[in-house]
């Protein structure tokens, strides 16, 4: 009998075990959100690090090409050709910077915070690049705007953004929701904070619902954004 009672004092009652499972959940609801912050700010860290990796290959290839960046396309961005999204002009000579040996990790292609997985119509668009390492082209999670807004010299615009996080023909103001439902917001890291990449190698964070229109606006007129971090 005294063991039977000695058993019981060691054992937990449900009150005391519904209280620790009280605790364990608040703590969680507690830490949850500041670990997912703290995951985040990794991710848009090793995003800067990938943009200015693909900057220096960028000015390298433009080095060996009397000053030219590589070319985005022969048109006009659209969503019927694809050209919107993800660039896949951008894509379309992943070829001229990788198979050259500019860029020689494809995984800096890929953003840590981008949610999908290559499947949207945007990103199946135009041809895949024939340079094997390469050959899952909706795995890249930028944009290239320097081909449509830099028609000059490296040395004549540096203060020109070249890359940024990608940003969807809804954001930039091409087309409504309605008449793409198939494309949902920026996503790597939200449709209110962007990575940018300078043609001199800088990268700049920027916040706000209207990054898109900042940077496509600068097609025209170049122009340095504030940095967040």
């Amino acid at each position: 009998m005294d063991k039977l009672r000695s058993l019981k004092r060691l054992g937990f009652t449900l009150i005391e075990l519904l209280v620790v499972i009280a605790i364990i959940a608040l703590l969680a609801a507690i830490l949850f959100p500041t670990v997912n912050v703290a995951v985040e700010r990794s991710r848009r860290s090793s995003c800067r690090s990938n943009l200015r990796q693909i900057g220096l290959a960028l000015i390298q290839y433009a080095d060996d090409h009397k000053g030219w960046l590589v070319l985005a396309g022969s048109t006009t961005p659209t969503y019927e050709d694809g050209t919107l999204g993800n660039q896949w002009p951008f894509r379309q000579h992943i070829t001229n910077l990788a198979a050259r040996g500019y860029i020689k990790d494809p995984r800096i292609w890929w953003c840590p915070s981008d949610k999908t997985d290559g499947s949207t119509s945007v990103r199946n668009a135009g041809p895949a690049t024939d340079f094997s390492t390469f050959n899952s082209v909706g795995n890249c999670s930028y944009m290239y705007v320097a081909g449509y807004n830099i028609n000059k010299t490296v040395e004549k615009s540096v203060s020109a953004p070249v890359i940024a996080d990608e940003a969807n023909a809804q954001e930039n103001g091409a087309a409504t929701p309605a008449d793409m439902p198939d494309i949902g917001p920026n996503d790597n890291h939200g449709a209110d904070y962007r990575n940018v990449l300078y043609l001199d190698g800088h990268v700049v964070s920027v916040e706000g619902n209207d990054t898109a229109n900042a940077i496509f606006n600068t097609l025209a007129n170049p122009v340095i954004l504030q940095s967040v971090d």
